[in-house]
Order: C-alpha cells, then sequence, then structure tokens
C-alpha cells in the first residue's frame, strides 16, 4: 500500500506563522525578536518539507514503475519457462525416438529399395528429418538462454526496486523528523504564548507569566503570617505538585542559585522591570535556568519541590518580589494579575 506524506502537518506549519495569540489574555512576546526568529525558521521547515515532499513523490514513481517492469519480467519469465521446458521436453522425445529407431530404421530405409534414385529420396527425407531435430535444439537453446537473460534482468530488477524502497524509507524518515522537529516548535512557541500576558499595572510593568501552570496551582496572600522563631512571612507560597515545571515571572536573567539552609535550593530571577523574584524549596534547575542565561516571561527554568525547611511538607515554591533588589514587598497582587 502507497504511504502518504502527511501534508496537514505542513499546513498547520504554515498557518502557524501568523497563528492568532490565545483568546481572553492580552499575550504578546516577552522579546519579539526571539519569537520572530522562531517563527522564521519555523517557515523554513516549511521550504524543507516542500522539498522533501517533492522527492518523496518523484521517488514513489520511480518504485512504482520498478514494480511494473518487474512484474512484466516476472510474466516474461514464466511464459519463457514455459517455452523452453516444452521444447526440452519436445527433444526429449526425439532423442528417446532415435535412440530407440534411429539408427535401425534409417538404415532399411536406406537399404528397403536397390533403385539409386529412391535410395536418394529417402536420404533427402532423412535430412528433412534431422534437420527438424537441429531446429528444435536450436529453439530450445534460444528459449533457455533468454529465460537466463530475463532472469538476471529480473534480479536487477528487483535490487533496483530495493535501493529505491530503502531511499523512500530514508525520505520518509527525514520527512517525519522535519514534521516532528516542526509541531514540536509549534507546540512551545504556543505554550509560551499562551503563559505570557503584558500587564500595565502601577510598578507591574512588562510581560509576566504564572510560575506554575494556573491550573495546577493555587496560593493565597499569606503575606505576614507567622511562621518559625518569631519570623513572618515575607511572600506567597505557590502550591504544586512535585515535580511541575516552574517559570520565569517575567523577562530578565537568572542572577543566582543558593542550596541549603531554610530555603533549600533557591533560584534569583532579576527581572527587566528592576525587581528581583526568589524561588524557594526548588527540587531543582531545568537547563534554561542556568545562571547567566536570560529568560522570557513563561520559559521553564525550574522544578517544584520541597526542599529546606518544607521537607516533608506540601510541595511549593515561596515567591518574593524584592523591588530594586532590595526588601520583599507582598507579591500576591502580582501573582494574581499573572496567574488569575
Amino acid at each position: 500500500m502507497r504511504r502518504t506524506v502527511p501534508l496537514a502537518a505542513v499546513v498547520l506549519v504554515m498557518a502557524v506563522i501568523g497563528w492568532p495569540l490565545a483568546s481572553g489574555l492580552a499575550v504578546l512576546p516577552a522579546d519579539a525578536q526571539d519569537l520572530d526568529g522562531a517563527r522564521e525558521r519555523v517557515a523554513g521547515l516549511e521550504g524543507d518539507l516542500t522539498e522533501a515532499t517533492a522527492r518523496y513523490e518523484e521517488t514513489w514513481a520511480q518504485v512504482e514503475l520498478a514494480r511494473d517492469e518487474l512484474e512484466r519480467l516476472e510474466m516474461r519469465a514464466e511464459g519463457l519457462e514455459e517455452e523452453a521446458s516444452e521444447a526440452e521436453e519436445q527433444l526429449a522425445v526425439r532423442a528417446r525416438g532415435v535412440f530407440k529407431h534411429g539408427s535401425t530404421a534409417r538404415l532399411e530405409l536406406l537399404l528397403a529399395s536397390g533403385e539409386p534414385g529412391a535410395a536418394i529420396e529417402r536420404a533427402s527425407l532423412v535430412a528433412v528429418v534431422q534437420d527438424r531435430e537441429t531446429a528444435g535444439l536450436e529453439d530450445a537453446v534460444a528459449s533457455r538462454i533468454a529465460l537466463d537473460q530475463t532472469t538476471a534482468l529480473l534480479e536487477q530488477q528487483r535490487e533496483e526496486l530495493e535501493g529505491l524502497t530503502g531511499e523512500l524509507e530514508d525520505l520518509q524518515a527525514t520527512l517525519d523528523g522535519e514534521l516532528e522537529e516542526a509541531q514540536g516548535e509549534v507546540d512551545a512557541l504556543e505554550a509560551l504564548a499562551a503563559r505570557q500576558r503584558e500587564i500595565d499595572r502601577g510598578s507591574q510593568q512588562g510581560t509576566y507569566a504564572c510560575p506554575m501552570d494556573p491550573g495546577a496551582t493555587r496560593f493565597v496572600d499569606s503575606w505576614g503570617a507567622p511562621r518559625s522563631g518569631g519570623r513572618s512571612h515575607q511572600g506567597t507560597d505557590v502550591m504544586g505538585p512535585m515535580g511541575t515545571n516552574v517559570y520565569a515571572f517575567t523577562d530578565g536573567v537568572v542572577a543566582r542559585h543558593t542550596t541549603g539552609g531554610l530555603g533549600g535550593i533557591s533560584l534569583y530571577l532579576r527581572g527587566e522591570d528592576g525587581s528581583t523574584y526568589f524561588y524557594t524549596h526548588l527540587q531543582g534547575y531545568a537547563a534554561a535556568g542556568a545562571v547567566g542565561n536570560r529568560v522570557q516571561a513563561g520559559e521553564h527554568i525550574a522544578f517544584n519541590g520541597a526542599t529546606g525547611n518544607a521537607r516533608g511538607g506540601a510541595p511549593h515554591i515561596h515567591f518574593e518580589r524584592q523591588p530594586g533588589g532590595g526588601r520583599p514587598v507582598n507579591p500576591y497582587p502580582d501573582l494574581a494579575a499573572a496567574c488569575f
């Protein structure tokens, strides 16, 4: 059965070049240049896919021609096999007849009449019979030679078909890989765009994203709530399943990692809005969360956990906002604007 190229995926890539952003949100890219570059890469993949599809169709046409030729040769080989077998069988019958009757019959024929003219006629008849036997032998040999040649062509055609089929499989694998890559980039861009919100309210100016997927998290305004040792809560606890992705709250640079103490595994994000954002109790860091990395709002930087003095409790991140990198202020209004 002929395999078809999943052209719907190509259409998907084309559609993505100007896909609409999530409805109901003021969603804008944190770095339009980066997003445009990603879209250009997707558009480039569309051209690659078109070329690969053309190669795919061309190779399929060659495969179909090779299969037709193979079927023709197979039918020809069957016919030649029948002709050769029939000719060889006829020769075998004649050979048996000559062996049993040939020498004696010819001698009796030649000696049956003493008249020279009759003897000459009978000798001519024997020559005709011999010529017919020779012609039959030549026909049988010719059929067998033709059969051998056709068999060789048949084997050559099988090898060509096998090579074309292998080329087709390689093309299909390449096409599938490009489609998967395109789909993956589309999905990542859509997910990033869906997490981002452009917020313009007071000190919260820029592109923001909830630190965890809104459907997987919950939090309340616990600013100032009492804590052990006479402390008061200086942030918001954003609750979520263990290992859930933790995202950059806004555009900025991952400034520092710390481990140990009350916070356990922690990360500092220096935002382009002038505030530093402090994430604690993490399970670990994502690749984009390496120190020195510039990240966009909604980019995956860490994993939710329960390290530090949260060990044994519900997994969550303690989230702080420190304007200008100084003393923390209540981050709940900022989180609510980005998450709800």
